[in-house]
């Protein structure tokens, strides 16, 4: 029998996280993301709603977490023992003051952030000799690894959760994506650095195309469908580097719109995708006079949607450069149409 690549692929990047209906799997730890708060603090806030309300799950989050600090690893500011120790440090307030085993990040590169210190402190033990010595030294606190998924040393993305409870929220929807073509676009962060801990890999990730699925869309592909949005923290840091940014954003939207024109909603679990592939769409707009029309949304600005919430208050559309008016419509989500598209726009 011929086996798909797809299929023997997803046999090899399988992750067990815990759904609700598993022991344990109503209580976690989270981090919030310091990218996510400053350029897409809704999301977090869809996500904490949909979470708690429509899962039921018990959220415990730490006062004393501080950022992963990978954006300042990354930039040459900091380096890999320092990263270890702040890793070491937020694993340990969540477990020994919270009480929590499960833990999951809202942002993919503080999930590849912790992942990598994970996998070093497995692969070279002196390293994590080196960094219990030191946050003992440092803050008194004990070392703790958590084994969120099937067991093993690991944590999860919060995408993770949702694709685990999918099922669960397909239930709880009062809309559908029947009749809707949908693509994904899983970050880099996400899926590239450790496709083994990717659901489904980097190749044929599933953890986004399982939830727009779960919501009855159409799933298409299109050549560029892998390439990166171009962010990148030295990219999109440095004015001079800009370009590149809004060109990789080109090279994608025009590459979706050859094979599929009437595709206009992408799905994310990034937040750099999530910002950058919509509001690049404006500067191509506003240079080279071409329109694509593609709204951008993560996973839980689409969950909150399908569940009911409303698309501006709720789930942050507001803040979006590509107008979502007639995603809705196509979907049938109802909004006040007595205000202008300027007025539904303003914040609340």
């Amino acid at each position: 029998m011929k086996v798909a690549r797809e299929n023997i692929a997803w046999e090899r990047h399988q992750k067990q996280v815990p759904t609700i209906d598993d022991e344990g799997g109503k209580l976690w730890g989270c981090f919030r993301s310091c990218f996510l708060q400053s350029a897409a603090p809704y999301t977090e806030g869809i996500a904490y709603k949909i979470l708690k309300n429509d899962l039921g799950m018990e959220l415990r989050e730490a006062p004393g977490h501080t950022s992963c600090g990978a954006i300042g690893y990354h930039g040459d500011v900091s380096n890999i023992e320092t990263q270890m120790v702040v890793a070491a440090r937020n694993f340990s307030v969540a477990h020994h003051e919270l009480g929590v085993d499960n833990l999951f990040s809202f942002c993919v590169t503080s999930f590849a952030n912790y992942t990598e210190m994970i996998k070093l402190w497995e692969e070279e033990p002196e390293l994590r000799e080196y960094t219990e010595k030191t946050l003992k030294e440092t803050t008194g606190r004990e070392f703790w690894v958590p084994h969120v998924s099937g067991g093993r040393p690991s944590v999860v993305h919060a995408s993770d959760v949702f694709f685990a409870n999918r099922h669960k929220l397909a239930a709880k929807a009062k809309y559908s994506l029947k009749g809707i073509k949908a693509v994904d676009h899983i970050g880099c962060h996400y899926g590239k650095i450790f496709p083994s801990e990717c659901m489904g890999g980097a190749e044929f990730p599933q953890v986004l195309v399982g939830l727009l699925e779960a919501f009855g869309a159409e799933i298409v592909d299109y050549p560029e469908r892998r390439h990166c949005c171009g962010m990148g923290f030295r990219q999109c840091a440095f004015p001079e580097n800009r370009d590149y940014t809004a060109s990789s954003v080109y090279k994608k939207m025009k590459s979706l719109k050859e094979a599929h024109p009437d595709c206009n909603l992408i799905l994310t679990n990034c937040p750099g995708c999530t910002v950058f592939l919509d509001a690049e769409q404006g500067t191509i707009k506003e240079i080279l006079s071409e329109e694509f029309n593609v709204s951008v949304l993560d996973y839980a600005q689409l969950t909150g949607l399908m569940l009911g919430y409303d698309p501006f208050k709720d789930c942050g559309l507001n803040a979006k450069v590509v107008q979502i008016e007639p995603l809705l419509d196509k979907i049938g989500i109802p909004y006040d149409k007595s205000k202008t598209p300027e007025q539904r726009r303003r914040p609340f």
